[in-house]
């Protein structure tokens, strides 16, 4: 086992879990408190490695989380169309499917971006990241234009925005 890091975000996430704890139990007894932080603390300790480090993640301050809320408008939006785009073709007497697997890089240096874009891709209907292997990005589609326009999908050059904006930030 490798050593556990009781840095930042060890704390936050052994915070957050025990506020779980508190919010699920419904107490505030001081046993139940008391178990509570110590079951957040050997949780945190256990999935220590799990969990996205400082340099793995952007810089959250809110010119990030505006441009993360962007995104998730964004996506939302995608997830919208991409259901009626795999309805039409589902219900279509045809069933023009041709389905391909296609693979594409996106050099994005946080490792949480490469998380999201993975997510974003399997979150829109039609569409499905079966790997991600450094900047490389394996994904399957229900037909072959949509393998084609997921190389040049808007939301994958969004998250390179922020990320180039959030180095900028930083080198200030």
């Amino acid at each position: 086992m490798k050593d556990v890091k009781l840095d930042l975000t060890f704390w936050f996430m052994a915070l957050a879990f025990w506020l779980f704890w508190i919010i699920i139990t419904g107490s505030l007894r001081f046993q139940e408190l008391l178990v509570g932080a110590l079951v957040a603390f050997l949780l945190t300790w256990f999935n220590h490695d799990l969990f996205f480090r400082q340099d793995e993640r952007s810089v959250l301050d809110l010119r990030t989380l505006i441009l993360y809320l962007r995104y998730t408008f964004h996506l939302i939006i995608a997830i919208v169309l991409a259901n009626f785009q795999v309805a039409f073709i589902v219900l279509n007497p045809r069933m023009p499917i041709s389905p391909g697997i296609i693979r594409f890089s996106r050099p994005y240096k946080k490792s949480l971006n490469k998380v999201i874009l993975a997510n974003s891709i399997t979150l829109t209907p039609g569409t499905l990241t079966v790997l991600v292997e450094g900047e490389d990005f394996v994904v399957h589609a229900l037909t072959r234009k949509n393998a084609g326009e997921v190389v040049e999908w808007e939301l994958a050059k969004e998250l390179a925005e922020i990320e180039e904006k959030q180095e900028k930030q930083v080198k200030w």
